[in-house]
């Protein structure tokens, strides 16, 4: 695997320097014999290696992590020259060894061969710091999309683990009501509360779900709150999936739902009501819940958050980035919610 991964990420170097030494070869074996069109590539060649790969390996780096790159351009230009200097000597040297040039000349070569190698210099260093760079843009990418990860994979996490203790006792103390009066409803409840705490302990360790058993574990939900709250709640559903193998990120839209159920008014002698329309068509889910709602001043300062919409929307963002809208409405005696996702993203 390692040398798999180091092969892949050297690749497009290999070739650019197979590529470059190629062409050195091509323009001057002409001029000498084949001995030393070869000594004379590979000592380019090295030359170039050299210099380029420690601007690119060691210098750019750094001047990335440090973000000090004004530096750097004063750096690379130093680096240029060099190998100019570098190129221009090897070239000077190699014509030397040909006979018939005056002294003259060759003071003439040493400054046209150094000319004539600041635009290899520089496209030699200039080829290796992009590629250089090109690799260091993708680990950062692929740093930052580990992160992404992460943090989805810890906010599943951290859903799964909020089991809402008001909300679990309440039921059980519930259960423990109807086992003296309804025995029968008392062990419908019981199962439908043992579905709600399989599937969100067990079933949600996966980065998608199917959206038939996320669908599935709100109606469990919401029928337990129906069951807890009876006349107090006016609760109207509608559900409706044209598409059976759509997947949809775990626990992405309990949030919604709980808030509804957490902040409804249900003052006495006020029914509470609570609106869920949720449909899928053509992998385009849309999601709409309101619940009556009036905020009263020893209430202002919870606000509407339950288990926390700021954590969704960062979840949405980094789940489905443009392929979702989210509106959220709140007003005097109402609080709105619309999401449309595009599951097929």
């Amino acid at each position: 695997m390692f040398k798999k991964n180091y092969l892949t990420k050297h690749l497009f170097l290999t070739l650019f320097w197979l590529v470059l030494g190629f062409a050195v070869w091509i323009q001057i074996k002409d001029e000498f014999n084949a001995l030393q069109a070869l000594f004379h590539t590979c000592l380019i060649m090295v030359s170039s290696i050299v210099v380029s790969q420690w601007l690119s390996d060691r210098v750019l780096p750094r001047a990335i992590k440090t973000r000090q790159m004004k530096p750097f351009v004063l750096k690379a230009v130093i680096f240029v020259i060099i190998l100019a200097i570098l190129i221009g000597g090897i070239d000077y040297y190699f014509i030397l060894s040909k006979e018939g040039i005056s002294i003259q000349q060759r003071t003439d070569l040493i400054f046209t061969h150094f000319y004539q190698a600041i635009p290899s210099s520089l496209l030699i260093n200039g080829t290796a710091c992009g590629i250089r760079f090109y690799q260091e843009h993708a680990d950062i990418q692929r740093v930052h999309s580990q992160l992404q990860q992460n943090f989805l994979e810890s906010q599943v996490k951290f859903l799964q683990d909020q089991v809402n203790p008001h909300f679990m006792f309440n039921v059980l103390n519930h259960i423990h009501i109807l086992m003296k009066k309804n025995v029968e409803m008392a062990d419908y409840l019981l199962l439908k509360f043992s579905d709600i705490l399989r599937y969100q302990l067990y079933e949600c360790n996966q980065p998608l779900v199917l959206l038939t058993r996320e669908l599935q574990y709100l109606q469990d939900f919401i029928a337990i709150e129906k069951m807890r709250w009876g006349n107090e709640l006016d609760v109207n559903c509608s559900w409706a999936q044209s598409s059976k193998d759509l997947y949809i990120a775990p626990l992405m839209l309990i949030c919604f739902v709980e808030n509804a159920f957490k902040h409804v008014n249900r003052l006495p002698n006020q029914k509470g009501s609570i609106l869920l329309s949720c449909v899928e068509e053509e992998g385009k889910l849309q999601f709409n819940i309101s619940n009556s709602y009036q905020e009263y001043p020893h209430l202002a300062s919870t606000g509407h958050s339950g288990i926390g919409l700021e954590n969704v929307k960062k979840r949405l963002e980094l789940q489905y980035e443009n392929n979702y809208s989210l509106t959220i409405h709140k007003l005097d005696s109402s609080f709105a919610v619309q999401l449309t996702i595009d599951l097929n993203s």
